[in-house]
């Protein structure tokens, strides 16, 4: 492969990358094209085929629209190439942005319609007659200019020669001036004689290049002059000047200087603009009379022309002038970086208030709009570099082709998050210094429907009473969507867990508030469990879910029913033998109440009765003897029970037992007897509580050894010094036995502090009422004795003879309370062996188990086998007495109350 033809697919390589990412279309119109016209059309072969819609992005123009639908382009407007474009020689050029939208997606496409120029106007020369004047002396081959013809079409619809008749002593040549403007100059080819013709007339035509050309004519008179022996002369024939284009007037362009070698009058030079200067060099530009000093007149601006061809001529003063002499000054202005640049942000999918509104579910890499920039200054100082700012790194410029930048997007965006952005286009030229324009633009991200509502809790909790009438408010429910309008309107559905439909007990509205549909019933529906759904307006429609569980809070609203024995119109018989004793049950009853909690929670009491000889167990219901009863022969005995239950307020059902007498003798199945009285669970619990008290007691037993051997020695002064102090008649017994004592005699006072606890609520034992409290059993030498705790014969106080005994009257029990019979205790007995500093530790941990026992009582040995300490439960609650040598009970007590 030779070196040209690599050199040229080289070339098409490079020109090959340079392409810019969006592409051009470039079509042609005439001017004067009548409207509307079709000029072309966007969706023709592969420039948007699978478009679905165009839609013009650039600023509007008036000659020019784009159907959004096919991408037809259509001139609304006649187009004059002269006025729009005057004589520009690149060209003239309407240019569109046009975004081809496929689905979501946006392609830049530039769009360029060229007007083509047609022939439309005739050459005219600035006047119908032009004199001009030559010297009869003057050498062949002068020269003189004419004033050119003017034609605004461009290109060759322009003029483009001239022809000269009438006159064989001169000829016309065309010349071209710097600015590109044809003109002519009359040759001077044969010599002139002003005695054989002093005027010739001429008729100088231009014509034009368009097909068929235009002409345009003028009349030429050239007057011979006397002759003259010199003309002025110039320096030079050609000047060339730099003017910057910041110039002020009055700036010094060119000191011109032109001699003339004849004296007097005919010698004295003055300078002037020549015929060709038009009036817009003489706007500009001043020229001295006599110095030839040219000025400048008016600002300038290289962005409107960049070079002036000025044509001065120096004549003399002489009666009959010479000649005039023609010389050129060619002024270039020099760019300077005068001017901004000039930005302008079209969006694809402009709001009213020209902000671009993008989706935040728009794909990355999409155009949201087009900046436009231009800079009328040229060289570095007309190019500009662009630059994004404030997009947070989602937004980023991409350069589309020659002053046009695409913004597109450069992540995901989520409205959400950031739903507006202030963007700033900062242009700025490379001009010394550059010139920056900063322009400020909106893009307002829209709502898609991406967020489904959100509720403030995965479980909702309502309750509302039983036999609430429908309508009852239950509890609010609350759903938010961050999205906007329809997107984040919630709209709520309540749904039975199970079926998914809607439901039939509930309702809520718009706000989130729960209603009742219906009236509940606590003991029919305790508990309902609902599906709410939220959903919001958006498209597609969002949903999301939460569990509504409702509580029906129970009401007394049933009074309890009496389901043994078997009523009959409110009343039951039932057998009971004659010679039924103390402690006999005849029959026990039992009742239910369908409400829940303390509604349910039942009382039995004898309304009618209790002078019968009969009681009731309050909790279970027993009915037995509390007394030997003898009855008539005909005699029957009935009772009236109330069933109480715990709500508020509390409904009552009533039962009348009839009492049908039986002989024969009782069952002794049916009387009390130890523990009998007891539910199975209370010896489960009783077991539980000795277990928990023996695991206690080793753990403190271990803490307490330390503390023993620490305090030991300590405590023994102690006792000595009180051994020595007291009373004769108080010291301890010296048996072998008696050492137990001893150490009670031994304590100081505060050993057994009164402690003050609460225990309120304890059930007492059947037939044990306010006049008849719990008997306690005591340990008396070998074997139990059971007494009468709170028994008005019995107390606490010492008689004042010293340690107290049997023969003291407080502790009597040979009176008439030795009549009672306390044979039997019928609560949990238990006896626990530990040391002293444990003891009132373990009075506080049995106090809490009493709490839970219907009856309770605890003997505890001091380092001995013999009891000196009990606990036991009483109507106070837990009582704690210490007892003497005896096991009679002693002077201190202690009241846990």
């Amino acid at each position: 492969m030779d070196f040209p033809l690599l050199a040229v697919l080289l070339l098409l390589l490079c020109a090959r990358r340079a392409v810019p990412e969006q592409r051009a279309v470039r079509f042609e119109m005439r001017e004067e094209l009548r409207p509307p016209a079709r000029i072309g059309s966007l969706s023709n072969g592969t420039v948007g085929a699978r478009t679905t819609s165009f839609r013009l992005v650039s600023a509007a123009t008036p000659f020019l629209r784009v159907s959004e639908t096919d991408g037809s382009l259509m001139l609304t407007e006649r187009v004059d190439r002269e006025a729009l474009c005057k004589r520009s020689v690149r060209g003239c050029v309407l240019a569109l942005d046009v975004a081809l939208v496929t689905g979501e997606r946006f392609e830049l496409v530039r769009v360029e319609v060229e007007v083509l120029d047609v022939n439309d106007h005739a050459p005219v020369f600035p006047s119908a007659e032009l004199a001009l004047e030559i010297s009869e002396a003057a050498p062949l081959g002068t020269r003189l200019p004419v004033d050119p013809a003017h034609d605004p079409d461009s290109g060759t619809n322009s003029v483009q020669s001239y022809r000269l008749t009438g006159s064989g002593h001169f000829a016309v040549e065309t010349m071209t001036r710097v600015d590109g403007v044809q003109y002519a100059e009359l040759v001077l080819v044969r010599p002139l004689d002003r005695e054989t013709q002093e005027t010739h007339l001429l008729r100088l035509e231009a014509a034009d290049g368009g097909r068929p050309p235009r002409t345009g004519s003028t009349n030429l008179t050239v007057r011979v002059l006397d002759s003259n022996d010199n003309s002025p002369s110039f320096e030079r024939p050609l000047y060339a000047v730099e003017l910057p284009e910041d110039a002020v007037p009055g700036h010094l362009l060119l000191q011109l200087h032109a001699t003339d070698p004849d004296q007097g009058p005919n010698g004295q030079v003055v300078y002037d603009f020549g015929k060709q200067a038009g009036a817009e060099v003489r706007r500009l530009f001043r020229l001295d009379r006599r110095s030839g000093r040219m000025t400048l007149g008016n600002t300038v601006d290289f962005e409107e022309q960049a070079v002036y061809e000025v044509d001065v001529q120096a004549t003399d003063l002489g009666a009959i002038p010479a000649p005039p002499t023609i010389c050129k000054v060619i002024i270039h202005l020099q760019d300077v970086n005068d001017n901004r640049p000039e930005v302008s942000v079209a969006p694809v999918a402009p709001a009213p208030d020209g902000a671009a509104r993008v989706s935040e579910g728009i794909a990355i890499d999409a155009l949201v709009a087009v900046v436009t920039i231009t800079d009328r200054d040229s060289g570095d100082n007309g190019r500009v570099a662009c630059n994004l700012q404030g997009a947070h790194g989602h937004f980023r410029l991409r350069r589309a082709y020659e002053g046009s930048y695409a913004i597109v997007t450069a992540e995901g965006l989520d409205r959400e998050k950031i739903s507006q952005y202030n963007l700033s286009v900062v242009a700025e030229d490379f001009g010394t210094p550059p010139l920056r324009t900063v322009v400020q633009y909106v893009v307002v991200v829209t709502d898609v429907n991406d967020n489904a509502p959100i509720f403030s809790a995965k479980v909702y909790e309502g309750f509302i009473e039983e036999n609430q009438l429908p309508g009852t408010y239950i509890t609010t429910v609350v759903a938010t969507d961050p999205d906007i309008g329809l997107n984040g309107e919630v709209s709520y559905e309540l749904l039975d867990s199970e079926t998914n439909t809607p439901s039939r007990f509930a309702i809520m509205n718009q706000a989130g508030h729960v209603y009742a549909l219906q009236s509940f019933n606590h003991e029919v529906t305790p508990r309902l469990e609902l599906r709410v759904q939220a959903s919001d307006r958006g498209w597609p429609q969002l949903k999301s879910s939460a569990m509504l569980v409702i509580s029906v809070v129970d009401q007394n609203d049933n009074a309890p029913a009496v389901m043994q024995p078997v009523l009959q119109n409110g009343s039951a018989e039932v057998p009971l033998p004659r010679d039924a004793g103390p402690g006999y049950v005849v029959t026990r009853i039992k009742a239910r109440d369908a409400d829940s909690g303390s509604n349910a929670q039942l009382t039995y009491r004898l309304a009618e009765g209790t002078e019968s000889g009969f009681s009731i167990d309050q909790d279970t219901g027993e009915i037995y003897m509390s007394r030997r009863v003898i009855y008539d022969t005909d005699e029957e005995p009935r009772v009236t029970i109330t069933v109480n239950d715990n709500g508020i307020p509390s409904l009552t059902s009533t039962v009348t037992i009839r009492f049908a007498l039986t002989e024969g003798a009782p069952s002794n199945d049916n009387y009390y007897s130890d523990g009998e009285r007891e539910e199975p669970g209370d010896w489960a619990s009783a077991a539980l509580v000795l277990i928990i008290t023996l695991t206690s007691s080793a753990i403190l037993l271990l803490v307490g050894i330390s503390v023993y051997f620490f305090c030991g020695r300590k405590r023994k002064n102690q006792t000595r010094a009180v051994a020595e102090t007291q009373d004769p008649a108080d010291q301890p017994y010296t048996e072998k036995e008696t050492n137990v004592v001893s150490l009670i005699s031994n304590q100081t006072t505060n050993v057994f502090d009164t402690h003050t606890l609460t225990t309120r609520g304890y059930s007492t034992l059947p037939g044990y009422g306010k006049d008849s409290t719990r008997p306690i059993t005591v340990w008396k030498g070998n074997s139990m004795v059971t007494v009468a705790a709170r028994d008005p014969h019995i107390s606490g106080k010492d008689s004042g003879k010293g340690d107290s005994d049997v023969n003291d009257s407080d502790s009597d029990i040979s009176g008439e309370g030795a009549k009672k019979d306390y044979s039997t205790y019928k609560g949990l007995a238990c006896r626990i062996s530990t040391s002293w500093f444990l003891l009132d530790t373990l009075c506080f941990f049995f106090h809490w188990i009493s709490a839970s026992m219907s009856s309770f009582m605890l003997q505890i040995s001091l380092d001995q086998n013999k009891p000196v300490v009990v606990l036991f439960t009483s109507e106070k609650g837990l009582q704690c007495k210490i007892l003497d040598q005896d096991m009679t009970f002693f002077n201190n007590v202690i009241d846990y109350e």
